[in-house]
């Protein structure tokens, strides 16, 4: 697969991470939500730990709204497949 598009979005102590490929014609989404942890390494204050990942094919990103029940994650994969499609 060929990475076609990577953004993220920060809000608060919560960070999205999207990637989308082109898997042979069609467009593959991977999502990660990653929070704000206190590390326990010493000198490093926080680390960013995995909460929530799913990955699917875009055309079926509304039979996983529900899975995800998290409506910036929800909205931000939207967005990310707006942008690939203006592209």
């Amino acid at each position: 697969m060929k990475e076609i598009f990577v953004d993220r979005k920060n809000k608060g102590n919560v960070t999205y991470r999207v990637t989308l490929s082109d898997d042979a014609g069609r467009v593959y989404l991977f999502v990660q939500k990653l929070m704000k942890k206190g590390s326990k390494e010493p000198g490093k204050k926080v680390t960013k730990e995995i909460v929530k990942e799913f990955s699917f094919y875009t055309d079926e990103v509304n039979l996983f709204k529900d899975k995800m029940n998290d409506e910036i994650m929800y909205l931000f994969c939207i967005e990310a497949i707006g942008k690939t499609k203006n592209d």
